[in-house]
């Protein structure tokens, strides 16, 4: 495993936050694609130790709607059926405010994903200071002060309408480690401030990460995928199964044009076909690291997030410029909520995705890849 300094620009940041949010609709190709499966090497008879997967799949589930928490739950419940079903894992990644509403509205949810043994790991949304725009409360600190002051955010419960700490309440990742009786694997900073993400790499690993997010969707060194910053495990990614790039060029989702096209050429498997089949033919010296990202809401809501409207500024239904607080927790929901047409059409790819996956290639968790690595 290498070790590097990195330079955690605002762009990658910006990315990070911006995950979940809608584009722009593309324009269409002009055929749709048949989705067919495609081959993966089989072992050699009687080989030992057992070859190479393939490919290492890992089945990213970014958790964040404290506003939808109903539906939250049913789709958390059903993403552990489909993964149980294929006898296979997902890496939930919670934040501490959902993490809240589940515990004490939804128990049975958290308890399932605890006896499923699913991954289980960490991210920050607004108003958390490690996300851009939001890092106001820990501007100026440096060093140890610095440190200090993050190590209070994820201890104590945070104040959703100032951006303050509660100090009644357990709070950030030490609250998620309490409700899951585990450290989340991977823990990252969402802010741009390249020594402020330092220093809160510096506290994940002491509150018992192992892994942090560098690329989100691309970008793992081919010759060497286990990267250290900051002490902890950069999770490798050479591909994403997430967005439609690939398809047309554009920056859109799976999930959005699935959802009114059946199949055809924005089927995920299409996606997956593309992309693994390039990796195949440039004869890459090892398997792929690939990751599929969803946002639980993607499944029932369309457009910006539930809370955005809380912490942004809402133009067409795209995020803009942070707001300043105190916040309107009671401010308008800017999402729609999709068609039951249009969630089976996103289930049923889905499922299909995690099936395929689960027979063809290894599908790993954040903890899986750690112990990969070393």
């Amino acid at each position: 495993m290498r070790r590097r300094t990195f330079l955690f620009g605002a762009a990658g940041a910006l990315a990070l936050a911006a995950a979940g949010c809608t584009p722009a609709t593309p324009s269409r190709g002009p055929q749709p694609a048949t989705v067919t499966p495609f081959p993966s090497p089989s072992p050699a008879a009687g080989a030992a130790p057992p070859p190479e997967p393939a490919a290492r799949i890992t089945f990213a589930v970014n958790v964040h709607d404290w506003v939808n928490h109903d539906e939250s739950a049913a789709t958390l419940d059903r993403l552990c059926s489909i993964f149980e079903a294929h006898g296979v894992k997902g890496d939930f990644y919670f934040t501490p405010e959902v993490t809240r509403v589940l515990a004490e509205r939804h128990p049975a949810t958290i308890e399932r994903l605890i006896a499923s043994r699913q991954g289980i790991s960490y991210h920050v949304r607004p108003p958390h200071p490690l996300s851009s725009g939001f890092e106001a409360p820990l501007r100026g600190l440096t060093g140890a002060a610095l440190e200090a002051a993050i190590l209070e955010y994820e201890t104590f419960a945070l104040d959703l309408e100032t951006g303050g700490l509660d100090r009644s309440r357990p709070g950030g990742y030490r609250y998620v480690a309490e409700v899951f009786g585990t450290a989340p694997v991977t823990a990252s900073p969402a802010t741009g401030m390249r020594g402020l993400a330092a220093a809160a790499r510096t506290v994940y690993r002491q509150l018992g990460a192992r892994v942090t997010v560098i690329e989100h969707e691309a970008g793992t060194a081919i010759d060497d995928p286990f990267e250290e910053v900051d002490g902890l495990l950069a999770r490798p990614v050479d591909f994403s199964v997430t967005r439609v790039t690939p398809i047309d060029g554009s920056d859109n989702f799976w999930w959005n044009l699935v959802a009114r096209d059946a199949g055809g050429e924005y089927d995920p498997l299409h996606l997956l076909d593309i992309q693994f089949t390039a990796w195949q033919q440039a004869h890459r010296p090892r398997p792929p690291f690939i990751i599929s990202h969803i946002h639980e809401n993607n499944v029932y809501r369309r457009g910006a997030e539930a809370w955005s409207s809380i912490y942004f500024t809402i133009t067409k239904g795209q995020r803009g410029d942070p707001l300043p607080p105190p916040w309107n927790l009671a401010a308008p929901d800017p999402s729609s909520p999709r068609s039951a047409q249009e969630q089976a059409r996103i289930w049923d790819a889905y499922e299909r995705l995690v099936a395929y996956a689960a027979e063809h290639f290894a599908v790993v968790t954040s903890g899986d890849i750690a112990d990969l690595a070393g």
